[in-house]
Parts: C-alpha cells; structure tokens; sequence
C-alpha cells in the first residue's frame, strides 16, 4: 500500500501542471508540491530530522502548511498539528507529552511561546523562511515509509480538559480516505474548500488528504468569514466543502450567499453540532439539486464514522446516518453487551482508519478500548436501517429527579424556533432536582424571545422532565466555543453556575 507522500508523487507524474492546493496568496500544482515539499524534507534530513521523529506544525491553514506536512511524512517522520489557538502553557504541554523535537510556527504563535520551557527549536512558518531553509537542497532518495508507520499526531478537541495525542497511521488515513470517498461520491474532477484549520481532523484527514489522494485540488481559506467563505467559493470553482452548523449559519445568513454563483457547487458537508431543518433547507435553497452530507465521527476513528446521505435524509433527518463503508458500529450497554435495536447505548466503533493508540498513553489506550473495538463516549439509538440518532455524550447526560435526559434532544427541539441562532443544554445542580435541564440560548440578531416563550415551545415535543426549566440568555461571544465553533459544555457550565 502507498505512503501518503506516494500519493502526491503519483499526481506530479501523472498530472504535473494541476493545481493541488491554491491559498488566498498561493497556487501549487502537483508537480511543485511534490518537489518543494522534497527540498524541504531534504533540509529537515540536513538538521537531524529521522523517521519517527515528531515535528509540530502550529500555524492556521496555509499552502505552506501543506508543503510542511508532506515534508515531514515524506521522511517517515511524524507531523504533530498543534492548535495555535491554545494557550502556551497547553501547548508547551502537549509537544512534551509527544517530545516534539522541531516546531514550525507562525511568527505570532512562535513570539507568543518564548520564555516557555520545553519549547523545541522553532522555525517561521513563512513561504520566505521555507525558501531560506530549502535553499541549496536538491530533493533526496524517496525513504521507504510503511503503511503502518505513524503519519500524524492530532490531538483530542479538549473538550474533557484533557487533550492526549491520537497517533494515525498512513493505513489509518488511507481508509479513512476511503471511506469518505465512496460514501460522500468524491472524484479527482473535485475542488474541496477547506473553511476550518488544518490541525483539526476533519479538514486534514477527511477533506485536504481525500483530494489529494484522487488528484483533486484543495482551496484553502487562511481564515474564515462568510463572506471570504463565498468569494473563495466562487473563484475556485469548488464543487464541494465542510462547514461545522455555526458556519454554514454565517453563510447562509451573509447578504451575499443569495447573489453568489452557486453554479460548481455540488455537496455541501457539515457536522459537529446540529443541524435543523430550516436550517438544512435554508442551506438547500442556496442551489437547486445541492447535496448535503451531514457526517459524525471523533479524531480517535480517522475520524469519520457515519453519513446521512441526503437522499436518506427523509427517512432519519434527525440521525447522523449509518457506518460508513469500512467502518463497523455496535451500540453497547453499561456491562459492554450489545444494547438491542431502539434502546440506548454507548457507539463503539472498529475499522481499519481507527488509531492504535493515544501516544506514549498506554493506560489512557486501555480505558477506550473494549475487545477491539473504540469507546466513543457518545450515546446513541440505531434503528432497524442501521441509522444512529445521537443523544449526547455520556459525561454531559443530565440526570433530573432520577431520570436521564440527553442533551441533544433538547437542543434538537429548541434549534427549530426561528429566533433561535445556539443551543446549548447543560444540567446544572439543584437541591430539589439533583440536576436542573438548563438551555443556554443565543438569538439571532434582530429576533426576540422569551423565556417562558422557548419553554411553552419546548413542552410541545417533550416530556415535562426533559423541559428546560431554566433559560439562560448569552450573546455568541459569550460562548466557550473551539475552533470548529463547537460550544464546550465543561467551560459554559462553569460560566452559568458562576
């Protein structure tokens, strides 16, 4: 099986002159990918860089980003994609915890963690910098990397507090591209627009390296606004993109979405929140026939696990789709046996693009595995069809007057009122209850609500002991989100109990 670098070395001789990756300030073909990013992989040899060596990458999504990267698998060495909006002191922590021997960085994250300790030699993360480094190096001898071997460390969202380094293999991101290949109809006539950075592994694995693997072209957005979002759209002819709810929102709201040329717009991709209807049809008036894939998964998987085709949509559109091709899901009870069809359980996951390992965290390893198969810590229902409806994560279940609620039941019923733009369902402590169903809601700017109003609206689909009986007001800058936009619910239940 080929390493991943192979792919690009395939493309170079098979179509030199196609554009691979274009940037807001960049173009790359494949031809020149394949041989700036071997001038690079033949300083970082110069300077001691081995197979199995960890080199950190910390900058936000760039062409030469991409260039780093494959320099560093080329060489059988192993890319650490770092988080720069993380704070020193964590990312100090975490190229420890995988003993990150060389970090390329951004100038303003590289001056952010001077008088860190542990921080590793650092090289500007700059197309000048990179032709400084390169210059004077002819590209060597291709190394010979084996599917097996490590390709890259991604580390978990942190939305615990705790984040451990996912070790993926280039046999991990082989079927993980697979998978997303056949399930979501990508072919090399694509142009993917990546929105999100690319040290999170949904933009990485499961969008950049799937194209690239085809002999598409990936459009980069070196930062996200809706309406660079759209511009870039439009003048890379991208056929299709990932965007996370809280982005696509943006999008579809922006004054300019309805003016664009949709015309080579073909599959819309979103996931990592919720995703309403109103919402999904707002997305679908944008173009006549516009597919959109909502997907599930977690880094520790590849990181996708499942699809809602829109051609199911209809028959679970409040599902997050059924196992992708490769990918094989068992929905498990407390005691580990098999929780029957319609009844709750813990989705666990085997395939071929799941990781081994956390790094260097055996113990950690032990405690997400059972028999072979992956612990996600998600609940969930599957249906006869193999559809999966996701309830919440086990930490984040709200046990109320001795019964669970699942957070995203709520959230499902509360997204549908139109003045509603977030939600987040938090159980914070009660005397009476053990824990309270508490909705923390962001409007949509120029709506109006109330509280007994969202309240009155949530009692029409749900029990009165899944009602929310507290709601919470906060702005969308009030909100703890991650980069994906994704509303971290361990920080907002300390800023609601406050």
């Amino acid at each position: 099986m080929q390493s991943v670098g192979d792919w690009i070395r395939l493309h170079a001789r098979h179509r030199p002159a196609k554009t691979a990756v274009v940037d807001d300030l960049r173009r790359l073909t494949y031809a020149e990918l394949d041989t700036e990013s071997d001038r690079i992989a033949a300083a970082l040899t110069a300077r001691g860089v081995r197979a199995g060596d960890r080199v950190g990458l910390l900058a936000g999504a760039s062409a030469e980003w991409v260039l780093v990267y494959f320099a560093i698998v080329k060489l059988g060495a192993i890319a650490t994609a770092l988080n720069y909006r993380e704070t020193p002191d964590r990312l100090s922590a975490m190229m420890r915890s995988v003993n990150v021997s060389l970090l390329f960085a951004s100038a303003d994250t590289r001056a952010a963690l001077a008088g860190q300790a542990g921080v590793p030699e650092t090289i500007e993360l700059s197309r000048e910098s990179l032709d400084d480094m390169a210059g004077g190096h002819a590209p060597g001898q291709p190394v010979a990397v084996r599917a097996g071997d490590g390709n890259v460390i991604l580390f978990t969202g942190g939305t615990t507090g705790i984040s451990k380094g996912v070790l993926l293999t280039h046999d991990n991101l082989f079927w993980n591209a697979t998978n997303e290949i056949i399930d979501t109809r990508m072919s090399e006539w694509d142009t993917t627009l990546l929105g999100t950075a690319l040290h999170h592994s949904a933009a990485l694995n499961t969008w950049l390296l799937p194209h690239l693997y085809l002999g598409g072209t990936a459009a980069i957005l070196r930062e996200f606004s809706a309406d660079h979002w759209i511009e870039m759209m439009q003048r890379a002819r991208a056929t299709n993109g990932f965007t996370p709810p809280t982005m696509a929102r943006q999008i579809v709201k922006h004054s300019g979405a309805a003016k664009a040329d949709w015309g080579s717009f073909n599959r819309w991709y979103s996931g990592a929140g919720i995703l309403p209807r109103h919402e999904r049809e707002e997305m679908a008036a944008l173009k006549p026939g516009l597919g959109i894939y909502y997907e599930y998964g977690l880094t520790e998987a590849g990181p996708i696990v499942t699809v809602l085709q829109p051609e199911d949509y209809d028959r679970a559109p409040d599902s997050i789709g059924r196992a992708v091709r490769h990918c094989e899901i068992r929905m498990l009870r407390e005691d580990r046996s098999e929780a029957p069809r319609g009844t709750v359980g813990e989705i666990a996951v085997r395939g071929p693009a799941v990781m081994g390992g956390y790094f260097n965290r055996p113990e950690e390893t032990a405690k997400v595995f059972h028999d072979g198969w992956l612990l996600t810590g998600d609940l969930g229902v599957m249906d006869d069809g193999g559809f999966i409806t996701f309830h919440d994560r086990s930490k984040d279940m709200i046990k109320t007057g001795g019964l669970n609620v699942y957070s995203q039941e709520v959230e499902h019923v509360l997204a549908r009122h139109p003045a509603v733009r977030e939600v987040a369902v938090i159980g914070t402590t009660d005397d009476h209850w053990g824990e309270m169903v508490t909705a923390v809601i962001t409007l949509h700017d120029g709506r109006q609500a109330t509280a007994d109003e969202l309240i009155s609206f949530a009692r029409q689909d749900l029990g009165g002991y899944q009602t929310p009986k507290r709601i919470v007001f906060m702005s969308y800058d009030e909100l703890p989100k991650n980069y994906l936009g994704k509303i971290l619910k361990r920080e907002l239940r300390t800023k609601v109990t406050s």
